[in-house]
């Protein structure tokens, strides 16, 4: 597959020449993705570069994504590019071959029959895995390894893979060092390091892992195992500046790029999120990853950046959001992400100091979720709205129904759980600091002591501006101080109109009504 007519003619010549006889040649990746929908390849060459759309390496992901290749499918991708950043990438991926142009007819054929050969040895092995089966999987390697000799290498790496696939690692490590043994394979230092992480030996691992990212056969992977390293002894930003490292090398990792995301949220660097976010929403573009969610992300982070903004930022800041959301609907259908669009509005309104209209959009988000499923990252947005929105018990209901969203132990996976256990910690520690000055105001009020009651009252209220408990419980102290100032008449009539834009209970409407009485002159006055 090619953009270019005669390159697509000139290939198919040589796979003539080579003894192919149904050739199916496709100008795009959505005609070749037709094409595999229709009919199961054997053979599927594509180039790097496809014209506008979908490149080689996105093909190849969406045809694995989509499981649209047969388990003895030869993938070649072949291209004229060879910049590190495209190699790197493609072979992450795992083509079973990459072709740099120009090639001979001698040269595709050589490369052809051996990823056959490779194929057709292993077939077995390939099927299993293709079902899921890798104990089966691991034990026909070993099949392979003991009754074709020519392809025991290969079996063996892939046996190794799917020891520690199925937590085999005391076998794994013993297969890699029984290899090295034999010769110093770079794929299996990495695999008896990979191993010896997972059985948590993390200085083992860590020199290993080290030693194998000065390799250029290893370096992109020995640097992603050794980012989950640090993230697992909780050197966040030794695994921040790791992975960094990584997405400079291979850029079209979408997963990766969303995990540094994650530790740049972790490490509280804004500025460095907001970037990753604008660049994983054009990477994701004619990528299987193309969805909602990379908008809004990047809107979220915006978000952040605009709480420690100027007025003059945050006005520009709010038109970029606005600039966000409105592209979302030129691509993506309204019903799919309507609820976390209204959530991420309730929160620049929030921002824009219109609770009457964030509480509006809460309540439209919450009736237009239902029966849809939230992503941890729109879960947090929830229960971040809601917090900025003075409603303390449903931003618990969101934090809680985080826990269970990071189950597998992957990269991305292990971040997410990182990231959502530093949120939880945070927002337990804000509302544990919240309650206890709302007490210590407490307190000080029973006791007469008004002027440091304010105080407490007062530092409560700046961490959660429209809660109407803390602004009920300011106004009412407020009132019985002796004399009112501009300062604390400014107060109290930012009080009165969160109370005004707030739903309360019956006895809190009495005493809302009560403090209103003992208030009017002094504001008056004031």
């Amino acid at each position: 597959m090619d953009d270019c007519d005669p390159v697509r003619a000139s290939i198919k010549g040589m796979l003539q020449k080579i003894g192919f006889e149904h050739i199916a040649a496709a100008a795009d990746a959505n005609a070749a993705i037709a094409n595999c929908t229709e009919i199961q390849y054997d053979f599927i060459l594509s180039d790097f570069n496809l014209g506008e759309g979908k490149d080689g390496y996105q093909l190849f992901e969406a045809l694995k994504h989509l499981r649209l290749l047969k388990p003895g499918c030869c993938f070649i991708i072949i291209s004229a590019e060879s910049q590190r950043q495209i190699v790197h990438g493609v072979v992450e991926l795992q083509p079973d071959t990459y072709l740099l142009k120009p090639f001979s007819f001698i040269q595709l054929e050589k490369r052809l029959m051996r990823a056959f050969e490779i194929k057709h040895a292993l077939h077995q092995v390939y099927k299993e895995i293709a079902e899921e089966k890798f104990i089966e999987a691991a034990n026909s390697c070993e099949l392979v390894v003991k009754n074709d000799p020519d392809y025991a290498v290969y079996a063996l790496r892939l046996r190794g893979e799917l020891l520690l696939e199925i937590e085999y690692y005391q076998a794994a490590e013993q297969l890699y060092i029984t290899i090295l043994a034999r010769r110093d394979y770079a794929w299996a230092k990495l695999g008896l390091a990979i191993a010896r992480f997972c059985q948590q030996r993390w200085l083992e691992a860590e020199f290993e892992l080290r030693e194998l990212s000065k390799m250029d056969e290893t370096r992109v992977e020995a640097l992603d195992w050794l980012s989950r390293l640090f993230l697992k002894r909780q050197l966040y930003k030794d695994a921040y500046d790791t992975l960094n490292d990584v997405t400079k090398l291979s850029p079209k990792n979408y997963q990766r790029q969303k995990a540094l995301a994650n530790l740049a949220n972790i490490n509280g660097l804004k500025e460095d999120a907001v970037k990753i976010y604008a660049r994983l929403q054009q990477a994701a573009r004619y990528s299987i990853f193309d969805t909602p969610d990379n908008f809004l992300n990047y809107a979220r982070a915006i978000l952040e950046l605009t709480k420690d903004a100027n007025k003059l930022e945050q006005t520009r800041h709010f038109k970029k959001i606005d600039d966000i959301l409105a592209n979302i609907g030129k691509r993506f259908s309204l019903e799919s992400y309507l609820h976390e669009e209204m959530a991420v509005r309730a929160r620049v309104a929030v921002l824009r100091g219109n609770i009457d209209e964030a509480r509006e959009l809460l309540a439209k988000s919450d009736a237009a979720q239902t029966g849809k499923p939230l992503t941890a990252e729109a879960c947090l947005d929830k229960a971040k709205a809601y917090f900025e929105a003075g409603n303390l018990s449903r931003s618990d209901e969101y934090m809680q129904e985080l826990d269970a969203m990071a189950e597998h132990d992957d990269l991305l996976a292990n971040t997410l759980t990182v990231l959502i256990q530093t949120e939880h910690k945070a927002h337990d520690n804000l509302r544990e600091e919240i309650k206890t000055l709302n007490n210590d105001g407490l307190d000080a009020y029973q006791n007469g002591y008004y002027g440091r009651a304010l105080e407490f009252f007062n530092k409560a209220f700046d961490y959660m501006p429209y809660n109407p408990s803390l602004a009920l419980n300011l106004l009412q102290t407020i009132s019985k101080i002796g004399g009112v100032t501009k300062d604390t008449a400014r107060l109290a009539r930012r009080c009165v109109e969160i109370l005004e834009q707030s739903e309360l209970n019956e006895g809190n409407t009495k005493r809302f009504a009560a403090v209103m009485k003992e208030l009017n002159t002094l504001l008056q006055l004031a």
